[in-house]
């Protein structure tokens, strides 16, 4: 399993290598610029101070940048309904999903305009005061329906969204990419090409092609995805 840090704009990390699998050339829409797993020191801390010589007509400065402790916190808000006010009910069991309409807002213009249309279908009016009373659990959050995805699929996505850092998988990675592709978020995307590319070199496509019959119905991306897949799996074999 890969590690696939998203780079919050604070923090310099290696620049992921692109996929052989059909890069499009995509910028980063999302403001995160994806990138492999940490080694070393780099994984176990995003701490870091930079000082440089004032000259004689500038006071002295220390930047000072760190940002694990904040892509914690937000993935622990994420984890406790009360604190976030959208919440998303996904796939045929219904599972609620829950996030922060102002992170999830700035960071897809996909994301923006479905809260946008959720509040506009939801007016406050003395019929929903009265339906919120007796649905408590619903009274403080944009309610999202997402029929498509995976439940487990859907929460590592919303988690990267909020953190900007993800677990990819062969179980999740065509889950993930769909998403990414849907929600406008090309880093991720380019993360999930990326680690299909080394799961092919490596011969392990069986749980990738497995998992993605579950969007092959449901997504154009995900129709994509698995040709590509084919394609460059052929083109290894010869």
């Amino acid at each position: 399993m890969d590690l696939c840090d998203s780079q919050l704009p604070l923090v310099e990390n290696e620049v992921l290598n692109l996929s052989d699998i059909g890069h499009d050339n995509e910028g980063c829409s999302s403001g995160y610029d994806s990138a492999t797993e940490l080694s070393g020191s780099d994984k176990e801390s995003d701490t870091s101070i930079s000082e440089k010589d004032p000259s004689p007509a500038e006071p002295e400065v220390m930047k000072y940048r760190s940002t694990q402790e904040l892509c914690n916190t937000l993935q622990y808000i994420i984890s406790l309904p009360d604190l976030c006010d959208v919440m998303f009910i996904v796939g045929e069991k219904r599972v609620p999903i829950y996030g922060m309409k102002a992170v999830l807002a700035t960071r897809s213009r996909v994301f923006h305009n479905l809260i946008l249309e959720a509040q506009r279908q939801s007016p406050v009016s003395k019929k929903s005061k009265k339906k919120s009373k007796q649905t408590p659990s619903l009274s403080n959050h944009i309610v999202i329906e997402i029929s498509r995805y995976q439940p487990e699929d859907f929460r590592e996505f919303v988690t990267f969204v909020h953190c900007g850092k993800v677990n990819i998988n062969s179980t999740n990675v065509t889950g993930l990419y769909c998403a990414a592709a849907e929600f406008d978020l090309s880093d991720l995307k380019i993360a999930c090409r990326d680690f299909t590319t080394k799961s092919i070199k490596k011969g392990n496509t069986t749980s990738i092609l497995k998992s993605a019959k579950h969007y092959l119905p449901l997504h154009r991306a995900a129709n994509k995805f698995v040709e590509k897949v084919h394609r460059y799996q052929k083109s290894l074999n010869g």
